[in-house]
Parts: structure tokens; C-alpha cells; sequence
């Protein structure tokens, strides 16, 4: 823009010099030199008072946090102001670009009256949930000419920012989907619940501990007594209603190294189409936080224990999932969550180990091999059930 609008002012100028001179020669030499004159003194008045204004304009933006679900809009209002008695130079303005938010326009030009203000509007459509700078990328103005460039000493783009929260949605997870089903097994026969109850609790004939009955399809695979079963070679389903709620742990993997991934592999999935590699991975980290509040709400509605970790500025939060509301509180409080390459503790290790008798999922917007590794490792024996979002490689992909 700015090369522009320095070719275009040149030719004006050159082409302002020509016609004086034709002017000159040819109708009126005593006005023609005049001009001519005035044209050749007319850049260094102009650049003397550009020089003036550079003080002069101020630029005003909202610059507050703002919270959004995607598909909202949100209109950021611009000032231009003008301390001078004579009218400003033309002044640029360049919306920032902003990959989870569509921009209407993004350049706008103007030229201030006499003290007074100018006010443009940039206009973001939310698409894709994480933190966002949204506002100003560059503001300039150049001289009544148009030859020179200068920057304006009160608007720094850098504290003109507009910061961007777009909150997820929660994805529909059916409770058949194979990582819910495979939790569900693994909780189930992680429960030691019943070896804790006495045979003298035995109600209504049922076997030591609990009342039971035969599995029937659509019942809970979480109430399924997988030992009994295992004796009377049927599936039974547990019918005591005080035996202890089943409990899941949901990790998000805050881990990803945008330089380091193989982008392609993400037009494989149904859920990730993208243009450019940056909207690929966005669109990924995106999944990977739907996914995990989709298996969450799953869960929440069959009655588990539900216990939520993500990692921000302060390190792995604990997040524990009562109901709906919780669900709500923890979806609006993900709209600033974002993947970080910065080396940090791949799976909060201490948390999940005090999660006794837990199965865990991973949720991750690219499995690679560290993470592979990390959940091969002892330490992260509590890890019983990885969940991998998108893209799903499988082990000799990511060693490649």
C-alpha cells in the first residue's frame, strides 16, 4: 500500500511539473514559470508541515477484551483526531488480519478537517475459538503530495490492540463413539469399589454387594459388573445405587510446535479444512478443545465424576465438572486458550496421580512422538486412555 501510494504521488508530481512547463512555453511564460516555481517549492512545504502534523494527530481505538461466541460480530471504532487548524495530510489505516476473525474491509484513508475527528469502523466476524489481537496492524500518512511517508508519534498499533476471545462450541460426542466406549470399559474395570463392600450388604437376593441384572442394550457400559460378568459368563449390570460415581479425567495437550508438523496430513480429516497451514492448525487446536468439552458433556450426562485439566499462563488448572453450568463456565473460560511451544510439562503428572482410580483422556490437536513417549512412560501410569483428535496418526506416521 504504502509503495502505492509513493508511485502514484511521484507521477502526480512529474506530471504537475510537465504541464507547468507546457504551460510556459506554450500560453503564458510570466505564469507558466510561476507555477513552475511553485510546484518545485511545493515538496519541502509539504514535507515542513507533514512534519508538524506528525505531533499533531492522535489515533483512538477501543482497546478493552472482548468475549465472543463464533459467528457474532464485533465492531471496533477508530479515531482520528486533528489538533491543527489546517487540514491534515491524507492519513492510512490497516485493520489488522486476524486468523480466527474475518475482517469486512481492511484499508481506510483519510484526511481530517480543522480541529476535528475522523472515525472509521473495522468490522470481525468470529470463526474459530481461541485469543486473538484484533484492531489496528499500521497507521501512516504521507504528505499533501503523497512522496514522502511518515509515522505519526501518537498512534502506536502496538497499544491500539483489541484483544479477541472467541469461546468454543461443544462438539456432539454419542456415547457409542469408540474413545467413550473404551473409557467407559476401562473405568469400569478400574472400579474396586465392590471389593470394598461386605457380603453382609447383600440386598434382595442379589450377588455379595449389589443387586444385579442382565445387561440389556443402551444401558450404561460404566454400570456394567465386569468381575461378575466374568464369573457367570453374561454381562450384568449393577443396580446399587450407592455405589461410588465413576471418575474421568480430560487433558487437553497444550503442547505444539506450529514449525514442526505435517500440515498436509490435516486434509485427511473431515473436521479440518483450511487454505493455509496457520488456519490448519488453528482449526486443529480448535477440534482438540470441542472434542475434549464434547466428551466432558458426554460423560456429565451419564453421571461420572468429571475432572478437567488445561494448561495457561499459571501453569495446569484443575477444572472439576459437576453439570451443565460447570460445563458453561469452563467453555467461556477456554475462550483465551491457546497451544504453546514453550517447554512445559507435556501432562501435569501430579494432578492426574492424585485422581485415584481415574481414566484419563488425552486430547490433542497433533500426536507426535513426544507425546507418544509420554504416555509410554511410568510416570504417567494413571494415563489409561488416550484420546487422539486430529490429525488420528498412527505410530509409524509420526516416526517418519
Amino acid at each position: 500500500m504504502k509503495k502505492k501510494n509513493i508511485t502514484s504521488g511521484l507521477f502526480n508530481y512529474a506530471v504537475s511539473i510537465a504541464l507547468a512547463v507546457i504551460f510556459a512555453l506554450y500560453l503564458s511564460g510570466r505564469v507558466g514559470w510561476f507555477l513552475l516555481a511553485a510546484f518545485l517549492a511545493a515538496p519541502l512545504l509539504s514535507v515542513l508541515l507533514s512534519l508538524i502534523f506528525r505531533n499533531r494527530i492522535y489515533v483512538v481505538s477501543d482497546t478493552q477484551s472482548v468475549t465472543l461466541t463464533k459467528g457474532d460480530k464485533i465492531s471496533v471504532d477508530v479515531t482520528i483526531g486533528n489538533s491543527m487548524w489546517l487540514p491534515s495530510p491524507p492519513i492510512f489505516v490497516s485493520g489488522r488480519q486476524v486468523m480466527g476473525a474475518d475482517l469486512t474491509a481492511s484499508e481506510f484513508s483519510c484526511s481530517v478537517m480543522p480541529l476535528s475527528e475522523e472515525n472509521i469502523t473495522l468490522e470481525y466476524r468470529a470463526k474459530i475459538s481461541g485469543p486473538y489481537k484484533a484492531g489496528i496492524s499500521d497507521v501512516y500518512m504521507t504528505d499533501y503530495l503523497g512522496i514522502f511517508t511518515f509515522r505519526l508519534k501518537n498512534a502506536d498499533p502496538e497499544r491500539l490492540d483489541l484483544k479477541l476471545n472467541v469461546i468454543p462450541d461443544i462438539a456432539e460426542v454419542p456415547y457409542n463413539n469408540r474413545i467413550l466406549r473404551q473409557a467407559s470399559e476401562l473405568t469400569a474395570m478400574a472400579d474396586d469399589s465392590e471389593d470394598t463392600v461386605s457380603s453382609a450388604n447383600a440386598r434382595y437376593g442379589g450377588f455379595p454387594g449389589y443387586d444385579n441384572r442382565e445387561y440389556v442394550p443402551g444401558d450404561p457400559l460404566k454400570r456394567i459388573n465386569w468381575k461378575q460378568s466374568a464369573k457367570r459368563g453374561m454381562l450384568l449390570v449393577r443396580l446399587d445405587d450407592e455405589t461410588a460415581a465413576s471418575a474421568v479425567s480430560i487433558v487437553l495437550d497444550h503442547y505444539l510446535d506450529r514449525n514442526n508438523i505435517k500440515a498436509p496430513l490435516f486434509h485427511s480429516s473431515q473436521r479440518i479444512i483450511g487454505n493455509s497451514t496457520e488456519e490448519l492448525t488453528e482449526l486443529a487446536v480448535q477440534w482438540s478443545v470441542e472434542y475434549g468439552l464434547g466428551i466432558a458433556r458426554s460423560f456429565i450426562r451419564e453421571n461420572y465424576t468429571v475432572s478437567f485439566f488445561f494448561c495457561d499462563n499459571d501453569g495446569w488448572q484443575h477444572f472439576p465438572l459437576a453439570d451443565e453450568n460447570d460445563l458453561v463456565q469452563l467453555q467461556t473460560a477456554l475462550a483465551s486458550y491457546t497451544c504453546t511451544d514453550k517447554a512445559v510439562a507435556r501432562l501435569p503428572k501430579d494432578e492426574l496421580s492424585e485422581q485415584k482410580g481415574s481414566v484419563s483422556v488425552i486430547c490433542t490437536p497433533y500426536y507426535d512422538l513426544s507425546l507418544n513417549e509420554a504416555l509410554g512412560s511410568d510416570q504417567f501410569t494413571s494415563v489409561v486412555a488416550a484420546a487422539v483428535t486430529v490429525p488420528e496418526l498412527m505410530e509409524e506416521e509420526i516416526s517418519d
